[in-house]
């Protein structure tokens, strides 16, 4: 009869005391927010917008510099890699030898300028309008387009 009770004794404070006390939550500081980044510092990558079955999806390309801004756009002019195409992304942006300029100025709007010979659809902008305004940080993206056509103030929608 000893052994049992011993057993069921050991078993009893097995379970309910580990040996650790209750002491709260212990404060280890702020959380987790990413890596830091200087303003003045580039972009590890640079983002554009690509097609697929689903709608417009953001990708990811290295930064190779020295304006990640323009970067940006003249990828979107090279058009998807072959892992992107086997994805199923497309792009309705020419792919001509030469693209639309990006400046930013010291307000921060984001200027888009196309060259004299493109005649992009309204898909093909939205691709370019959202890839300027990614790399801008903005929203709104005041386009250019060829000729003498004054320019308008675009939004990046998704």
């Amino acid at each position: 009869m000893r052994r049992p009770t011993a057993l069921a004794l050991l078993l009893a404070a097995a379970l309910t005391a580990c040996g650790i006390d209750d002491t709260g939550p212990d404060p280890a500081g702020p959380a987790a927010s990413g890596m830091p980044r200087a303003h003045d510092r580039s972009a590890p990558a640079v983002h554009v917008y690509f097609y697929s079955a689903t709608g417009l999806e953001r990708v990811s390309r290295l930064y190779r510099g020295p304006d990640a801004r323009q970067q940006a756009i003249d990828e979107l002019v090279r058009g998807p890699d072959a892992a992107e195409r086997a994805r199923g992304l497309i792009s309705f942006v020419p792919s001509t030898g030469v693209g639309p300029t990006l400046t930013v100025d010291a307000h921060g709007t984001a200027d888009l300028h196309l060259p004299p010979t493109w005649k992009p659809g309204r898909t093909a902008l939205r691709q370019l309008v959202c890839t300027a305004a990614d790399g801008s940080r903005t929203t709104k993206v005041r386009l250019h387009p060829p000729a003498d056509a004054p320019p308008t103030t675009e939004r990046c929608t998704r």
